[in-house]
């Protein structure tokens, strides 16, 4: 006897939270938290608290928060994402070691590097369980792990972290992908950083034409990435 398929819920929430990714990635932030806004308050109507449409909308409203610079805003909805995708997902899923690579960006960014570093772990050997050791996900947690040791003095380990992620990344996904390029040009800026600037343009130049060619030209990878190289070409001159 043929099961029958479970009832498709409707998530009112979708189609908002799809247009604040684009907004946000085309540089219209103040229109981007509004719609997260918006998403997040039908999730949480039509779901309750506690489910995981729920913890999606407040991760990315975190995000966007953070990106703004409104750090203290941000902060508690990464925590409690977290919570929710722990409890709504179970504490090993995939999406649970996102919520915590993203707070562990943020404590990154506000000088708490001790357990920025905890989270990262925990974040990469969730990845590794989840996606296997080479996918895309896990290099990009051992690039966000590079900037940490970069951030603190390791500077040796932070460039073993960088050239591994980036082998990675152009293994799984493509020389020319958006984290691929964005992961160089990462590289790039630590390499400008530790006075290797020859090294450094070569990867910048690279890193900023695969971005402009994927990417909206407000979007914030192309953004950071114009800036490492007018930095690394301002000091060759």
């Amino acid at each position: 006897m043929i099961e029958p398929e479970p009832p498709v819920v409707p998530d009112p929430g979708r189609k908002l939270f799809e247009r604040a990714g684009l907004a946000r990635d085309h540089g219209r932030l103040v229109q981007a938290e509004l719609l997260y806004r918006k998403s997040l308050a039908l999730r949480k109507h039509a779901f309750g608290p506690k489910h995981a449409a729920v913890a999606q909308s407040m991760n990315y409203l975190a995000n966007l928060l953070s990106e703004r610079g409104r750090r203290q805003e941000a902060e508690p909805l990464y925590r409690e994402s977290l919570a929710v995708r722990k409890h709504a997902l179970g504490p090993d899923h995939r999406d649970v070691a996102s919520s915590l690579s993203n707070l562990a960006n943020l404590l990154q960014e506000t000088g708490r590097h001790l357990e920025a570093e905890r989270c990262y772990r925990q974040s990469l050997k969730l990845r590794k369980k989840a996606y296997g050791p080479c996918h895309q996900n896990v290099a990009m947690c051992m690039a966000n792990i590079a900037i940490l040791m970069q951030n603190t003095g390791r500077d040796a380990k932070a460039e073993t972290y960088f050239r591994k992620a980036l082998a990675m990344l152009e293994k799984s996904v493509g020389p020319g992908h958006k984290q691929t390029a964005f992961t160089k040009s990462n590289l790039a800026n630590f390499l400008f950083l530790t006075g290797r600037r020859t090294e450094a343009l070569p990867l910048a130049e690279e890193a900023f034409a695969d971005l402009r060619n994927t990417l909206p030209r407000r979007h914030r990878y192309v953004l950071w990435a114009g800036r490492v190289l007018r930095m690394v070409q301002k000091k060759l001159r």
